[in-house]
């Protein structure tokens, strides 16, 4: 009779080709994340395999709680942002029910080497997985020597004194800390949608903006902002407003941006906007004229904010 020891490692002599690995949501992929990242880029490519990342989407509080926080990166930006770090292969992981009850055993028998084969495993020191997050680094490496990989567990990255988190970034955001926020990250953060038709009131006023529609993006509080954006291949500056656009007796949430030095349609493309610095906050004005006048204000700021980067 075959013992579970001997049956364990029938498991893991499946494979064809060994991987090394990690797991989890890396929603931000900030500084932290980067540093798991790059040690399993590292340690793939000093013994010649892939570096495999997979990513839980959606958010796995989505599936345990019905709601997920919002995000610091969509899915498509964060496979991007993964393949700049030399990742050979990014699987986006359906977390739902079903995956969410998997005990940690059955995700490292059935997922890390049934359908992986992983040789070696690469975590946070907060890494939790399995049914009600029952799995941690200590499990993994239990479940490691039982399956025949090694686990690497990297100790917390610390910032001011404090760990790094897309928790942490969050907070940083909704409280309008943008330098905060680019440390963490290691970039600028940014928000992308596409562009959908809008009332044509900037027009009229000369300043024409683009209406962006985000889903469950992280924003920092409402106001005008100088930022940069992505259309395609080409880059642009501009002011963005965000707000419930109190001047036309709303309280409808709005995101718009106006792109300087450009003319064009926009309508269906998709937009990516980089925070740069907050101009000031949104506020009501007396009529059009008066608005049209502050936005030419917030022009000549705009543009000193990017003279002077």
């Amino acid at each position: 009779m075959q013992s579970t020891k001997s049956a364990k490692n029938d498991v893991r002599r499946e494979s064809a080709r060994d991987v090394i690995l990690t797991f989890g949501v890396f929603d931000g992929v900030h500084i932290a994340h980067q540093i798991v990242i790059g040690r399993v880029v590292d340690q793939a490519s000093a013994l010649g395999i892939d570096a495999v990342v997979i990513s839980f989407d959606p958010h796995p509080a989505l599936s345990i709680s019905g709601k997920a926080p919002p995000v610091l990166t969509t899915a498509a930006r964060k496979i991007e942002l993964m393949k700049s770090l030399g990742v050979d292969r990014i699987v986006a992981e359906d977390f739902n029910e079903r995956f969410s009850r998997l005990s940690p055993e059955e995700f490292v028998r059935d997922i890390l080497i049934g359908r992986f084969h992983a040789r070696e495993v690469v975590v946070g020191h907060d890494c939790a997985f399995g049914k009600d997050r029952a799995g941690d680094k200590w499990v993994l490496k239990k479940l490691g020597e039982e399956y025949g990989f090694a686990v690497d567990a990297v100790e917390p990255y610390r910032l001011n004194g404090d760990i790094v988190s897309s928790t942490r970034i969050r907070a940083a955001i909704t409280r309008g800390d943008l330098d905060l926020t680019r440390r963490l990250l290691g970039r600028l953060h940014s928000v992308s949608g596409p562009v959908v038709p809008g009332k044509g009131l900037g027009r009229k006023i000369g300043y024409a903006t683009a209406n962006l529609e985000l889903q469950n993006q992280a924003l920092p509080p409402f106001g005008v902002y100088a930022v940069q954006a992505h259309v395609r291949e080409n880059q642009f500056c501009g002011i963005l407003n965000m707000g419930s656009q109190p001047t036309f007796g709303r309280n409808d949430f709005q995101i718009e941006v106006h792109l300087l030095d450009f003319q064009g349609d926009l309508y269906g493309q998709s937009v990516e906007v980089f925070f740069v610095k907050k101009i000031r906050n949104e506020r009501a004005f007396a009529s059009l004229r008066e608005l049209a006048d502050q936005i030419r204000q917030d022009e000549v700021v705009a543009r000193e904010v990017f003279n002077a980067g």
